[in-house]
């Protein structure tokens, strides 16, 4: 039964990008998107029977038992597994793979990211993979590179979003379907990029949402912006990027600015020198430093 088909039964339930913790509501997966039901118009019967077509649509593919791994976490508003660290999930859409081929790509994933916490199939054609923060991941370009040598290895083409590393605190299952919805954006609107990521994503998706109400955005900020970081990003974005008018502008030697940038750029494996991720950082504070 498709999405559809359940809005013409439910007629007061609505379509949202992530699960609802209200509990006065039902949250069905429904492919891209989730289904919200008022859940005083459902019998118990009827409950079961949606939760039931809900996990049958994720198509859900993995090594591990679900039970404990991270598929309750980004579904079912489950905390994490992990009591402690941060973690970004890779998205990746592959097209002319083998599902054969299916525990080779398992196998080559967790070699050149050993950091890999799980890794969740939903399909033959889009996975997850769930990474723990090390000093040592790759970024944006790095992981670009190592999924073209995937391609050429198993003959297919791969599109990924690399999401940002979250504290296994937040609410995982609101983060991963945010970044769904950006990369799918990306999707749609940037057929020739291989690789996507929020700071390359966010403009055109925030013209039509409004972004102090994200859930990601508010977590990122939480996460990255301490009082130092917040007038180190608003000189930068000042003077365009430029390390030396920005300390000048901090009235600050500028060894010590690019140590502050540095340890920035460390802890969010973001790069500053990029416009689209300084003026991510930018539209951060100004959103919400209050």
């Amino acid at each position: 039964m498709n999405r559809q088909k359940l809005q013409e039964i439910y007629s007061d339930a609505f379509v949202h990008a992530f699960p609802t913790t209200d509990a006065n509501y039902l949250s069905i997966a429904m492919e891209h998107s989730f289904l919200w039901i008022p859940q005083k118009y459902l019998t118990k019967t009827e409950k079961k029977l949606l939760q039931a077509i809900s996990v049958s649509n994720t198509s859900y593919i993995s090594s591990l038992d679900k039970e404990y791994s991270w598929y309750n976490s980004l579904f079912s508003n489950k905390p994490v597994p992990e009591n402690k660290g941060r973690f970004r999930l890779i998205q990746v859409e592959f097209q002319n793979f083998e599902t054969n081929d299916l525990t080779a790509l398992q196998n080559e994933i967790r070699t050149i990211l050993p950091y890999t916490v799980d890794l969740l199939f939903l399909s033959k054609n889009y996975g997850i993979v769930i990474e723990a923060f090390s000093e040592e991941a790759l970024s944006v370009e790095e992981l670009e590179g190592v999924f073209l040598a995937l391609d050429s290895d198993f003959n297919s083409y791969t599109r990924l979003f690399v999401g940002s590393f979250h504290s296994f605190e937040k609410d995982f299952s609101q983060l991963f379907y945010e970044e769904e919805q950006l990369f799918l954006h990306g999707l749609n609107y940037n057929i020739k990029s291989k690789v996507f990521d929020t700071a390359s994503s966010f403009i055109l998706f925030f013209i039509s949402h409004d972004v102090t109400k994200s859930y990601l955005m508010q977590s990122l900020f939480s996460e990255w912006f301490e009082s130092e970081f917040i007038q180190m990003i608003a000189a930068l974005w000042k003077t365009q990027g430029n390390l030396s008018s920005a300390a000048k502008e901090l009235f600050m030697h500028r060894n010590t600015l690019q140590y502050k940038v540095d340890k920035f750029q460390q802890q969010t494996k973001t790069n500053l020198k990029k416009m689209d991720d300084l003026f991510l950082c930018y539209l951060l504070i100004r959103s919400f430093n209050k």
